[in-house]
């Protein structure tokens, strides 16, 4: 609740300091102005695994300090979970005091790093105004796009605009791909790297550029640390004059999850599962209702996975090739299949899926997108369950039948 009040207070700050800002914009002159890229270390909640990026501006005559960030939402706009799954979010720039900016972290136990710009008076004042233009009622809302226009993305354009030339990247680009990055970044936390990993499709497992990459504020830091400005005649300078870390990093006991990975619980669902087949095999009955759960869950999850696949603005979600295994079909056939399994014969679903499910346990090696092994393991324990279904009814003598909805 404390995180979604200082949003919300975030938004307001940005409209009630938009008319101050623009009146001291007519004060600034001389040598008063001096810029910085703020670089924020992760967090823990999950819209702070991969940090931040804002821009600081001191105002030395008067004394002023104002951080511009590019990452402010209001959660209580109307339908703002069901925007945000659709990628239909939109975000601000808001201007607060720095010490308000700063107490967030610092309350967090994340670090706050300032690389002053090396930037002339004139640059640096043109910066200044472009970000207060920003902050004014009508040009402070964008649609955000994680990948492509996002805090960190927003904050390497007004920078480029106003540096005076031609922005040179020195170190070399890591080959990596946007799968790699978001692993990297949600690492401490295996939950969220599966569920992200669900969603991502294959165009997430292709080699990123450079500016692409810089959608995490860390890459885009190392990246502007090596960075030079080559003005058109030719003369360069480094763009970073010199660093100063504004709030040291704290370290804080990471937050406790479920205590088994996804792995290990798909792994217990395999055993459970071999379990269950070799259980129906001794008593000569089928456990519909294992299937049920079963095919309740993969329908459940495919559902989410088809409406971001077809629904979604969000990128790289609608090349997802785990659409093939998750998908809203087994939550359409689930009665039927059920009715079927309880007369003691073999459901058609079940010949069908035993065929797709194999085929797509084979054809993983061969997909241009990253299958995880956690995937592979939940989908053979579904090949399992149809196997089961196809083989062990043949070998059954009629007995008296069950039946479920009559």
């Amino acid at each position: 609740m404390e995180r979604f009040v200082r949003y919300v207070l975030g938004a307001l700050v940005c409209v009630l300091t938009s008319s101050p800002l623009a009146a001291q914009r007519e004060r600034v002159a001389g040598d008063s102005v001096e810029v910085a890229l703020l670089t924020c270390s992760p967090g823990q909640e999950i819209y702070e695994y991969y940090g931040h990026t804002a821009l600081l501006v001191r105002d030395l005559t008067l004394g002023n300090a104002y951080v511009f960030n590019y990452g402010v939402f209001n959660y209580s706009e109307p339908n703002f979970v069901w925007r945000f799954v659709r990628g239909k979010t939109d975000y601000m720039v808001a201007c607060a005091p720095l010490q308000l900016f700063l107490r967030e972290y610092e309350d967090r136990g994340s670090s706050v790093r300032a690389d002053f710009l090396n930037l002339s008076q004139a640059e640096a004042r043109e910066l200044f105004y472009a970000l207060v233009e920003n902050c004014r009622p009508e040009n402070r809302t964008y649609r955000y796009n994680i990948f492509h226009d996002n805090c960190a993305t927003r904050v390497r354009d007004m920078i480029a605009r106003t540096a005076g030339g031609q922005l040179t990247y020195h170190n070399e680009v890591k080959r990596q791909s946007l799968r790699n990055i978001v692993n990297r970044c949600s690492a401490p936390y295996h939950w969220s790297v599966f569920g992200q990993n669900l969603l991502l499709g294959a165009e997430a497992d292709r080699v990123a550029p450079r500016e692409v990459q810089q959608f995490a504020p860390e890459i885009l830091q190392e990246d502007l640390l090596q960075a030079t400005v080559v003005d058109s005649s030719g003369g360069s300078r480094p763009l970073v004059a010199r660093s100063e870390m504004l709030v040291p990093l704290r370290e804080v006991p990471l937050k406790e999850g479920f205590p088994l990975s996804p792995l290990a619980c798909a792994l217990i669902l395999l055993a459970v599962t071999l379990c269950v087949n070799e259980w129906d095999r001794c008593r000569r009955r089928l456990a519909w209702g294992y299937d049920c759960l079963l095919l309740a869950a993969q329908g459940l999850a495919g559902c989410i996975v088809t409406l971001l696949f077809f629904g979604s603005e969000h990128p790289t979600l609608d090349s997802n090739w785990l659409v093939l295994l998750l998908n809203p079909l087994p939550l359409v056939f689930l009665w039927p299949t059920l009715r079927t399994e309880c007369r003691r014969r073999t459901a058609w679903y079940h010949r069908v899926a035993a065929v797709w499910l194999l085929l797509f346990l084979v054809s993983v090696v061969w997909l241009p997108q990253e299958i995880s092994v956690t995937t592979v393991v939940l989908a053979l324990c579904l090949l399992l369950r149809s196997l089961a279904n196809v083989r062990l009814p043949r070998t059954w003598h009629p007995t008296e039948k069950t039946s479920i909805g009559k």
